[in-house]
């Protein structure tokens, strides 16, 4: 065999594995977030891409088309989807699973993409499936594809569950929770409690829940300004005066909740 028929038949082997790889990756990514933030409403959008991402693996396998192309549109969608949620993954260099999510989304979601539209040009032009490839037989693709979701869900899914503990445990107890999900706009709770009623000279404190950076920030004032609050960080402040104070979140801004003050 030449040079060049040993590039082709690597190129065509790289048109299989590299998109398969990325989907399954996905799936292990998306069901490991959701698993450690408790499956919040706002992110079980993700199901459906979890399903069709674990089938397309399997579609491109062997070789189909209409895979490929679904392959190339979801994966362009994700990104377009969760594209504010990974440019602030970068940023959360303290979130040791966010930031690593984020890292590796932005190349492998690229890499799927051109990978699926190569190997659809190649399959729509009929060309014929590497051989190695070819020699595996579709049941075993399948208990492959399988064994390696199982596995690899069950590996990052362990490292995170024990990264987001270890930082939620050292934060301690406090007033108000910043709810997993509250990044979300269409979350509908960011606070726990979302309104909460203390009297003058208390202090209170917010624990972040969330897996990614928020601000408690006094909107009508400059009373208080936490600055970023990474994940399991919190932020303390002693109300001293009765009033009503409304707050939000700087990098959110859809994240309101309300101190009322009261004199006695």
């Amino acid at each position: 065999m030449t040079q060049a028929e040993n590039r082709t038949q690597i190129r065509k082997s790289l048109e299989i594995v590299i998109p398969i790889s990325g989907l399954i990756y996905f799936d292990i990514l998306s069901l490991s977030t959701l698993a450690i933030m408790n499956f919040p409403t706002s992110d079980l959008v993700l199901i459906p891409f979890v399903v069709v991402f674990a089938l397309c693996a399997y579609g491109i396998a062997r070789r189909s088309r209409i895979s490929y192309i679904i392959s190339a549109v979801l994966s362009a969608t994700l990104f377009a989807l969760f594209a504010t949620t990974i440019v602030e993954g970068f940023g959360a260099v303290t979130i040791p699973y966010g930031f690593f999510a984020a890292v590796t989304s932005v190349p492998i979601l690229l890499a799927v993409i051109i990978y699926s539209v190569l190997g659809l040009r190649r399959a729509w032009r009929k060309e014929i499936i590497p051989k190695p490839m070819r020699m595996i037989p579709a049941s075993s693709v399948v208990i492959l594809v399988i064994v390696g979701f199982i596995i690899g869900a069950m590996t990052i899914g362990v490292i995170a569950a024990q990264t987001e503990n270890r930082l939620l445990g050292s934060a301690g107890a406090g007033n108000i929770t910043i709810v997993q999900g509250a990044g979300e706009q269409n979350n509908g709770q960011f606070y726990s409690p979302q309104t909460f009623t203390v009297k003058a000279g208390t202090t209170v404190t917010w624990i972040n829940h969330d897996g990614v950076v928020h601000t408690i920030t006094s909107k009508s004032s400059n009373l208080f300004d936490s600055g970023n609050i990474p994940t399991g960080g919190s932020f303390t402040y002693t109300f001293t005066q009765p009033g009503t104070h409304n707050y939000y979140c700087t990098v959110h801004p859809w994240m309101t909740g309300t101190i009322v003050v009261t004199s006695g």
